[in-house]
């Protein structure tokens, strides 16, 4: 596998699950990262081998083509790329071994290009969301790309502790508790702004932003102030991903007024413990979000979702009457890796 990316996130999180879940089914899984970076570092604590190369400084140059002889010798099956940026790289490996050179694209490509695009054998995207806006820019790939949608392990979401934010200071017994995970460029100001028309109906209503971005964290805190409603925005900072189960959990309602999620990881993680959703029928929730069910998509302007979740506010049972929400079988970690087995295996044109 390769992922050379500076950070880590729900993206990384993903490639660690599958990783491990492919070596516990005895597939021999090592990553090629970034040196000195988060996902050397968060691969070599979970036990699984690291190839890692120098993207910047002095030895960066030179670093391509000595990794290319390491894995000339270790002469593996498949090269799985997990981001766009790292395909000259993963084409420079394939042709040193022979492998060939499986791309996962994870969200939404700002410009795909062909030439780019062309260097991978088999493209696999995470929604139809993205595997359609692909094959619109470079219909070219059409025939080498096909959709697996992530997983997770329902069992890391099992018996959330629906009491977690009783303890955080500035929520308290505040309910109802409407929650947004991720960084600050996904449309928490539209959540921000829909707060006054919320606490009109719900005075104790409380939105709870779930993660670390302080480059924006003050214009949302500005925004807050300015609206009045500094007191109703919680800004939690980052929950370690063994809590994740029971902060969702905890929370009345999981929203985002995103419109571009490539798929919405946190959305699955808040079926996997009860947890509706409410957000717009854009992007990939159409592809994971069940209406009436597992909560609600809108279209339209932003008084649309405001209108949409104070509706499932009033009648929070609603939900419950139709099954309530729950993670379909499809989005789970055994089905996303049996898929990925059935690539690789046709990739080697193995029966």
């Amino acid at each position: 596998m390769i992922n050379t990316c500076r950070g880590w996130g729900g993206a990384e999180e993903q490639i660690l699950l599958l990783a491990r879940e492919l070596r516990r089914r005895g597939h021999d899984v090592s990553i090629i990262a970034r040196s000195g970076g988060p996902v050397e570092r968060e691969f070599l604590r979970k036990g699984c081998p690291v190839l890692p190369v120098a993207r910047t400084g002095p030895g960066a140059l030179t670093a391509p083509m000595k990794l290319a002889a390491r894995v000339r010798r270790l002469s593996p099956d498949i090269l799985h790329s997990h981001r766009d940026h790292d395909l000259p790289l993963g084409k420079l490996l394939s042709l040193a071994c022979g492998a060939p050179l499986l791309l996962t694209q994870r969200c939404m490509p700002t410009s795909p290009h062909a030439i780019l695009y062309g260097l991978a054998d088999r493209i696999v995207t995470v929604s139809e969301y993205i595997a359609r806006g692909i094959r619109e820019r470079v219909p070219t790939v059409a025939g080498r790309l096909r959709v697996i949608h992530s997983g997770i392990n329902p069992s890391l979401f099992s018996s959330p502790d629906r009491g977690f934010w009783r303890g955080h200071p500035e929520v308290g017994d505040r309910k109802p508790l409407l929650g947004c995970v991720g960084a600050f460029y996904k449309g928490q100001e539209e959540l921000v702004a829909m707060m006054p028309k919320l606490r009109a109906e719900f005075p104790r209503v409380t939105l709870v932003l779930i993660g670390e971005d302080e480059g924006r964290k003050p214009s949302l805190a500005g925004l807050a102030e300015t609206l009045g409603v500094a007191d109703a925005v919680v800004f939690a900072g980052k929950v370690p991903r063994e809590r994740m189960k029971d902060a969702l959990g905890g929370l009345d309602l999981n929203v985002s007024a995103f419109r571009n999620e490539g798929l919405g990881l946190t959305v699955l993680e808040g079926l996997a413990v009860g947890t509706p959703f409410a957000g717009y029928r854009a992007g990939g929730y159409a592809e994971t979000v069940r209406e009436r069910r597992d909560g609600v998509l809108v279209d339209g302007p932003p008084e649309a979702l405001a209108e949409a979740v104070a509706a499932l506010l009033r009648d929070r049972e609603s939900l419950r009457a139709e099954g309530g929400p729950r993670l379909p079988e499809e989005f789970t970690l055994p089905k996303m890796a049996d898929a990925y087995e059935r690539v690789y295996r046709d990739m080697r044109k193995e029966p």
